[in-house]
């Protein structure tokens, strides 16, 4: 069973001296002491700020842990959605690029790399053979990784995928969809893998993933 997910936005970023000069802004505490949700949610800053009190709350009621915000977001996301799936997560493509937004937007802030992966189909596959591929591509991957949805294409997002890994397992998937649906239902797979000196920042990958889908 595939469950559609949905997309939390990463954190913007602001500068020291923006922070500094709005840390003593009074106004700024009224906001968060009054609980103005609006004003909260349209300024990343004050967002941040109550997401640091929420987190230290967090670590006064369960202490075994460092609470972060993405601890946070984890919490609430299986709070308001429920649990997270047992089998891998499938989306809409219009929510690829956000997610691999946060994903390099994670790997830049923690080190975690990832990879991406976009698996093109042939100009004249038969459509019956769609949900053979998208069998085969998710038969091999973890409860963890994202696999996103196109006409021609699946995008496949992997969170802590080294490329070490990645080869024997695009080599595995190339094989089944080869069983399921043909070799001629493959056209091409291409990969990175997140940090790599060919794509240095985010804007790179966002480019590469790009190409990749037009």
């Amino acid at each position: 069973m595939y469950v559609i997910g949905f997309v939390l936005e990463p954190e913007a970023m602001t500068t020291v001296t923006e922070a500094a000069k709005r840390l003593i802004d009074g106004e700024e505490e009224d906001a968060l002491t009054s609980g103005d949700l609006s004003r909260i949610c349209a300024d990343s800053l004050l967002a941040q700020r109550l997401g640091r009190r929420i987190a230290a709350a967090a670590q006064e009621i369960a202490p075994g842990r460092q609470w972060t915000l993405e601890d946070l977001r984890d919490v609430l996301e299986v709070a308001c959605r429920g649990p997270a799936p047992d089998s891998v997560r499938v989306l809409e493509g219009r929510y690829f690029r956000k997610r691999l937004r946060e994903q390099c937007a994670l790997a830049e802030r923690y080190g975690d790399p990832f990879a991406c992966v976009v698996v093109h189909l042939s100009d004249d596959h038969d459509p019956a053979t769609y949900e053979s591929v998208l069998d085969a591509i998710t038969d091999r991957l973890r409860r963890t990784d994202m696999v996103f949805l196109y006409k021609r294409r699946f995008a496949l997002i992997l969170p802590r995928m080294r490329a070490v890994s990645l080869g024997p397992l695009v080599e595995r998937v190339r094989q089944l969809v080869g069983v399921g649906a043909g070799e001629e239902a493959l056209d091409r797979v291409r990969s990175l893998v997140f940090p790599d000196p060919a794509y240095a920042d985010t804007q790179s990958v966002l480019d590469w993933a790009e190409d990749q889908l037009r």
